[in-house]
């Protein structure tokens, strides 16, 4: 399952239901050193950029209120298989926090996400994203996707978001295993 980063695994505080540990509480426990976020403002900002071909793209927008970010949405294509995901600061499924270092780290019962705020791009790091959640298929989704601040033409790169290889592989796993 979804886990933070290992720098702020001891951090964590387990919260546990008298059943026994709650998987799911544990991937929305506070981090320690995680503050709420100040109420945003000041002047908007929206991107919306693609990388990759018509058959094998990622695409990421976002609206931020002077350099915070408060919502983004991601879709990706390998044909014929896509994902979808919007993500909403006010949305009472996902929690969004200010890291120690000034990032934003946004979770969700189904992964995390982190937000690095450059002066000249935004970073978005997936971290454990359940692929059945937001593509309808096993595993799970790492990677970052950068988008380079531009008033006239964004850019956008991804790295590991699109990564047929690790796919493929974990497609290969599971038709092993079930066959056995």
């Amino acid at each position: 399952m979804m886990r933070p980063p290992p720098a702020d695994l001891a951090g964590i505080e387990r919260q546990e239901s008298p059943a026994g540990p709650d998987e799911a509480a544990d991937q929305m426990a506070d981090v320690q050193g995680d503050q709420a976020l100040q109420d945003p403002g000041g002047r908007i900002e929206r991107i919306d950029c693609k990388v990759g071909t018509e058959d094998l793209h990622a695409r990421m927008a976002l609206e931020a209120h002077d350099g915070q970010v408060v919502s983004f949405a991601y879709y990706s294509k390998w044909r014929p298989r896509t994902c979808s995901l919007d993500m909403q600061r006010d949305d009472p499924a996902a929690k969004w926090r200010q890291t120690a270092d000034g990032d934003t780290r946004v979770q969700t019962r189904h992964g995390s996400f982190l937000i690095r705020v450059m002066a000249d791009a935004y970073e978005i790091e997936f971290l454990d994203v359940e692929r059945q959640k937001f593509c309808g298929m096993d595993g799970y989704t790492n990677g970052t996707m950068t988008i380079k601040r531009s008033s006239s033409n964004p850019e956008c790169s991804v790295a590991g978001l699109l990564d047929r290889d690790g796919y493929a592989r974990e497609v290969a796993d599971v038709r092993y295993s079930s066959a056995e």
